[in-house]
């Protein structure tokens, strides 16, 4: 099932927009992650924003896809649900500037669906299946944006392992939205935007 690593990075897809995607080639970041061999189901997802973008609670999700040809397909969509800082103290280096983490991880009914996954795709003959994952998380604004010139960025870590991988670093949020069906990001409840 090593085969199926290279697969597996090789098909990641990261989405970053509001409520929509854009496909951001990462493998290349992400080598050191097994998709089917590490526990996935115990990421840890850090976005980096500006204090003028907050993440919307409940509505962001990573989604796991597992294709093969022969053996029927398994698509696990995972919420998001906010992350004990602890677990990524000490990991994540002070936000640079005026910027703000924003911690997130899986639920334990979406771990076992993700982990419960990936035992099934070890079971898969080598190279006869492919993984691809998508993070989209869902952006509001608490005051007006200049989309061109506010940045976001994305990490992740899984507990215990040395340093993050960036899944986006710095990007123009116009680009983000460049892909997006909706081009504006709402204003966050409580806040007129």
């Amino acid at each position: 099932m090593r085969n199926t690593r290279g697969l597996g990075a090789a098909a990641l897809l990261v989405v970053l927009a509001a409520c929509s995607s854009i496909p951001m080639g990462t493998a290349g970041k992400l080598r050191s992650l097994d998709y089917l061999n590490d526990d996935v189901a115990s990421l840890l997802l850090a976005f980096d924003l500006p204090p003028a973008l907050e993440p919307i609670p409940g509505a962001s999700t990573v989604s796991f896809d597992l294709v093969t040809p022969s053996s029927g397909e398994r698509h696990v969509k995972a919420t998001l649900v906010v992350a004990d800082a602890d677990e990524l103290a000490g990991t994540l280096p002070p936000p640079s500037g005026d910027r703000n983490y924003y911690l997130f991880g899986f639920s334990e009914t979406d771990k076992a669906a993700i982990r419960a996954a990936q035992a099934w795709a070890r079971t898969l003959p080598p190279g006869a299946n492919s993984m691809s994952v998508s993070l989209s998380p869902s952006l509001c604004r608490t005051e007006p944006i200049e989309p061109a010139k506010t940045t976001v960025s994305a990490l992740i870590a899984l507990p215990g392992a040395p340093g993050l991988s960036p899944l986006l670093s710095n990007m123009p949020l116009s680009t983000v939205l460049a892909a997006a069906p909706n081009k504006d990001i709402p204003p966050c409840a409580g806040h007129s935007g």
